[in-house]
Formats: C-alpha cells, sequence, structure tokens
C-alpha cells in the first residue's frame, strides 16, 4: 500500500545529503568481518515493497553497483555477537531474553521510502525512526542482559532499507543522484510495512554481497486496528 510522503525532517535531511554526493565510494573494501548474528527486520513477505524496489533498481542498474535481490530486502536493528564467540545455549537464552521483551511491545507500522543513500550504496528511507529506535533499544537490552560482552554498534542508529552498493570507487555521482531524484518525483515511491516480527539472522559477507539464513523469529505483541 502506498501514501503520500510522511513529513519526517529526517528523511528529508536523508534526500538533501543524498543530493550532495559527489563521489561513489566502494561499499566493499572494507575488510570483512567474521560471520555473525544479527537482528533483522526481512521483508521477504512485502511483495508492495519488493515490487517498488524493482522498480527503482531498474533506474539505479549501473555498472558500478550490486543490486540487492528483493527478496532479501532487509533491515539491520543491530549486531549480537560473532559466530564464534558465542554458543548455542546463550544464543537460546539471547532470544528467550528477546521475546520477553518484544512481548511488551505493540506491533507498528513503518513507511519504507522515498530513496536517499549514501556513497557506498543507495536505499529507501525509513519512517517513523522512534519506534524501530525503541525496538531496537529492546533487542540490545535483552541481548546484553544475557551476553555482556556482546559487540553491539554504539553508533547513531540510520535506519534504511538498501537496494543497491557501489562496487568501486572514484565514479561521478552525478547520474546516480539524478535517477534517484527522478524517481523520487514519480508518484508512489513509498509503501506502509507492518513490523509484527525481528528475526534473528546468521550474515556473512561474500565478494560483493550479503547472505544470510533466519535463525528464528521473535514476535512483537499484536497490533490493534484503530476502533
Amino acid at each position: 500500500m502506498s501514501r503520500a510522503h510522511p513529513p519526517d525532517s529526517a528523511v528529508s535531511e536523508d534526500l538533501e545529503r543524498f543530493r550532495s554526493i559527489r563521489w561513489l565510494h566502494d561499499h566493499w573494501s572494507r575488510s570483512a568481518l567474521p560471520r555473525a548474528y544479527y537482528w533483522y527486520l526481512n521483508f521477504e513477505r512485502c511483495a508492495d515493497l519488493q515490487s517498488l524496489a524493482r522498480r527503482c533498481q531498474e533506474s539505479v542498474s549501473f555498472q558500478y553497483y550490486d543490486l540487492t535481490p528483493p527478496h532479501e530486502l532487509h533491515l539491520t536493528l543491530g549486531r549480537i555477537a560473532f559466530e564464534d564467540d558465542v554458543s548455542a545455549g546463550a544464543l537460546a537464552d539471547i532470544t528467550a531474553a528477546a521475546i520477553r521483551a518484544c512481548q511488551q511491545m505493540q506491533a507498528f507500522e513503518v513507511t519504507i521510502g522515498p530513496l536517499g543513500g549514501t556513497p557506498g550504496a543507495i536505499g529507501f528511507s525509513v519512517s517513523p525512526r522512534e519506534p524501530l529506535k525503541r525496538l531496537r533499544d529492546e533487542l540490545r537490552a535483552a541481548t546484553l542482559s544475557v551476553y555482556p560482552q556482546a559487540p553491539v554498534s554504539r553508533d547513531d542508529f540510520h535506519a534504511h532499507v538498501a537496494i543497491a552498493y557501489a562496487n568501486c570507487d572514484n565514479v561521478p555521482a552525478t547520474d546516480v543522484v539524478a535517477a534517484v531524484t527522478r524517481m523520487n518525483a514519480t508518484v508512489g515511491i513509498d509503501v506502509t510495512v507492518k513490523v509484527a516480527e525481528t528475526t534473528l539472522v546468521l550474515l556473512e559477507r561474500r565478494s560483493r554481497s550479503y547472505s544470510w539464513e533466519a535463525i528464528s523469529r521473535v514476535p512483537l505483541a499484536r497490533w490493534q486496528s484503530p476502533g
């Protein structure tokens, strides 16, 4: 389901920041980390979002981008632990703690879109950010309650859904910025998605792609329709 762009200042800032990019940066130039467990929002059952992603990818299918398969679209909420550093028992306890925490948080809706990005990637903005931040914080607290040494990220939370990753450096951003600007001027460049669960995944970075396996799913409390 599509709707008008939300009046979210963070989304506007994302778009303005993307329009200011001058050169692309190779997303894959960073050293690959070991396989690790993460909290994800997955969208494998969101046909509207996958359709929108395909339409947008057609406009940015430059050779200097690697496209995310639409059925693998995701939003990263946080890292739990590297695979070799956490036992199966601790992972089960983390999941149980997350289930207890998430049952205190009601399912909610977010708007995914319009497009923005960084020098290394193109992706959809996601808003509102407050319920996502709260979910991230609940999952982080649940993880640390069981595994205090968890290598959780301390960076500011930037909710996004990547549809393409840059695969080389020093490419002028002019063409992709123009393509994204044109896409954002079209009708229906965002979709409304219900967030009813989060997924614990095992993530592996390959040469120019990500591969992940769903380990367990953690539901939120049931969403009640207004009225």
